[in-house]
């Protein structure tokens, strides 16, 4: 029995254990806890394996980063657990670590396709060590300020990207939540836990699947290839309004594990203001601006040095302090039972894509809506859809036959890339869900000549 194999058995059982020793409603635990004094310390763990199928499909020649046909529906599963640690340290401070381990694969190789099709693939990547690692390790504090600090915790209308709640629950037992107030995180994180958050499109372990559906496609944000990063978020809080920066390291290489210590020549910068324009938090809307600094690449000059024996190689025109910038809007909004979402992504696309994905024009909307009308009030549905552009300069390259570190069949007849997705997640107890998901991307990897794909998923996802 293969390693993943043993892992999803090892899940189904501790879905299982979970549901027979705590089948309560998710809701009630948390009443609970809100309920109880601030703890010294908290705990807690995810687990989910998520499996997916792509058939056959049309593909008349493949490339050295194609999605790979197959010409069967194997399933390749992805298997990734996290343990939550939270420490209280003084009034308004927490620290936390937070172990995690991911294996397996995504369908297709991981590749060919860039609003790709299993958000834990990114952690999952063949190029990475399947062992254990530290995902996150960071100090938080926060800091009340004016009138708030004499007030009662403020129930937050943030969006909140927090996997399974523990840090959105935790924040809110160790902190001060208050109306007004600064926060400081210092340490190892996801830029993604901060920045471009969206309740409706969720994180893969409950929503959407889609890396261009969970994340703005175009968001070149910094992280190894497990999706993390070092570096320090600066939050002010006024009421509904909430501005954050950040500073963070990049990886050495495009989509590379280790970090570049240059960090004059190689750091990322994020800002983003939010505005809850809904007084009971059912509407937000986000703007976010970037800009990486690494050993990039440039597309124009590895067109120009190339020859029409030779492709173009984005890795020989690599020099140090090359930049990357973009601008995001993110906007959700509640409207009774039905939540809407709507992301727009652009980034200059001069250089190489180099951390998550090669998106350089994007733009996704969806909508979500629970299941009471079958009696499962705790049931939620998904359904989205984004399309995906490349810069002029990006496309010319991978037309000549460059490759890029996701997508480049040898190859490319243009076209944008275009991606639906539905997404069922039934909650089977208060601490086990199973989800079913399907997808069908049009144009994978730019290319008109291959596809259309369709890809099927099941999810399994404990909590305590």
């Amino acid at each position: 029995m293969r390693v993943s194999q043993r892992l999803v058995l090892l899940l189904f059982v501790g879905a299982v254990a979970t549901g027979v020793m705590d089948a309560r409603p998710e809701e009630e635990v948390f009443e609970k806890r809100e309920n109880a004094a601030p703890p010294r310390w908290d705990w807690g763990f995810q687990a989910t394996a998520i499996s997916q199928a792509a058939p056959s499909f049309r593909s008349p020649y493949t490339g050295p980063r194609s999605f790979a046909n197959s010409g069967s529906a194997a399933w390749s599963t992805t298997v990734t657990g996290t343990v939550y640690t939270g420490l209280s340290l003084w009034n308004g401070a927490w620290v936390s670590i937070q172990p995690e381990f991911s294996g397996g694969g995504g369908p297709g190789g991981g590749q060919g396709i860039g609003a790709y099709v299993n958000q834990d693939a990114v952690k999952a990547g063949s190029s990475v060590r399947q062992r254990p690692y530290i995902a996150r390790a960071f100090l938080h504090q926060e800091l009340p300020f004016g009138e708030s600090a004499q007030e009662p915790p403020a129930s937050s209308s943030e969006p909140s990207r927090d996997l399974d709640g523990f840090v959105a629950d935790s924040n809110a037992r160790f902190g001060t939540q208050k109306a007004r107030r600064i926060e400081i995180t210092a340490g190892k994180f996801s830029m993604a836990d901060f920045f471009d958050a969206n309740d409706v499109a969720g994180d893969v372990h409950h929503r959407l699947m889609n890396w261009a559906l969970v994340n703005d496609g175009a968001w070149d944000y910094s992280a190894d290839a497990r999706g993390y990063t070092w570096g320090a978020v600066l939050g002010v809080f006024r009421d509904s309004l909430a501005f954050r920066v950040a500073v963070s390291a990049m990886p050495s290489v495009a989509n590379g594990i280790s970090f570049d210590t240059a960090l004059a020549e190689a750091h990322a910068e994020n800002a983003e203001i939010s505005w809850a324009f809904d007084p009971d938090g059912k509407g937000s809307v986000r703007l976010l601006a970037w800009e990486n600094h690494a050993r990039m690449g440039s597309y124009r000059e590895a067109l120009a040095s190339s020859t029409s024996s030779e492709r173009p190689d984005i890795t020989v025109s690599r020099r140090p302090g090359r930049t990357k910038r973009g601008l995001g809007l993110n906007l959700q909004r509640q409207f009774g039972e039905w939540g809407g979402f709507l992301r727009a992504g652009w980034s200059d696309g001069r250089n190489e894509s180099f951390a998550y994905t090669e998106i350089d024009r994007t733009f996704s909307a969806g909508a979500a809506h629970g299941a009471a009308l079958i009696g499962r009030p705790d049931d939620t549905l998904v359904l989205a859809g984004v399309a995906s552009a490349l810069s002029a300069e990006h496309r010319q390259y991978l037309e000549a036959g460059g490759i890029g570190f996701q997508v480049g069949d040898g190859r490319l007849r243009y076209g944008r890339e275009q991606v639906i997705e539905a997404n069922y997640n039934a909650q089977i107890t208060g601490g086990v869900s199973l989800g079913a998901d399907f997808q069908r991307v049009w144009n994978p990897g730019y290319n008109r000549d291959r596809g259309p794909i369709s890809v099927f998923g099941i999810r399994l996802h404990l909590h305590p």
